[in-house]
C-alpha cells in the first residue's frame, strides 16, 4: 500500500501535465488588434475632445483606455517579430504616460498638453504610415497586405 502511494506521487510529479508545464502565451488575433484599435481610436477622439471642453477627469478617463488598450497590442506585434512596431508602440506608451502625468497635477498646463496630445497623434499616425492603409474600394482602414505576416 505505501509502496503504491510512493509510486503514484512520484508519477504525478513527473507527469508531463503537471504545474511545471509551461503554458503558451495568449495569441493575439488580427480581429482583436482591428477591435483594440478601433477602441484606441474613439478613446484618444474622446480625450482630445475632453480637453477641449476643458473637462480634465474626463480626458483621464478616455486616456486611460487608450492606453490600456494599444498597451495590449504590442502581443500583436512581438508575436509577428515587427520589432520596430513594438518599439513605436513603447514609445507612444510613454507619451501617454507623460501627457498623464501632465493631466494629473494641480494647475494643467492647457497648451502643455494640448502639445503632447499632439505628439501622441503624431506618434500613432508614425505608426499607421508604415503599417496601415486604406482599402481603394470601401474605404476601410487596414494593415497593408503582408506588413503582419
Amino acid at each position: 500500500m505505501l509502496a503504491a502511494g510512493v509510486l503514484a506521487a512520484t508519477l504525478a510529479i513527473a507527469s508531463p501535465g503537471s504545474a511545471q508545464e509551461k503554458k503558451p502565451y495568449p495569441i493575439f488575433t488580427y480581429e482583436q488588434y482591428v477591435a483594440a484599435m478601433k477602441t484606441i481610436g474613439q478613446a484618444f477622439n474622446a480625450v482630445t475632445a475632453s480637453l477641449s471642453r476643458n473637462e480634465i477627469e474626463d480626458a483621464k478617463a478616455y486616456l486611460a483606455i487608450s492606453r490600456d488598450r494599444l498597451a495590449t497590442t504590442i502581443v500583436f506585434w512581438r508575436d509577428r517579430k515587427k520589432d520596430d512596431a513594438v518599439r513605436m508602440l513603447r514609445d507612444n506608451l510613454a507619451k501617454l504616460d507623460e501627457l498623464d502625468a501632465a493631466l494629473s497635477v494641480e494647475r494643467v498646463n492647457r497648451a502643455g498638453v494640448d502639445a503632447m496630445a499632439s505628439q501622441v497623434t503624431a506618434s500613432c499616425q508614425n505608426c499607421h504610415n508604415v503599417y496601415r492603409d486604406q482599402d481603394p474600394v470601401t474605404k476601410a482602414y487596414r494593415l497593408k497586405p503582408g506588413s503582419a505576416e
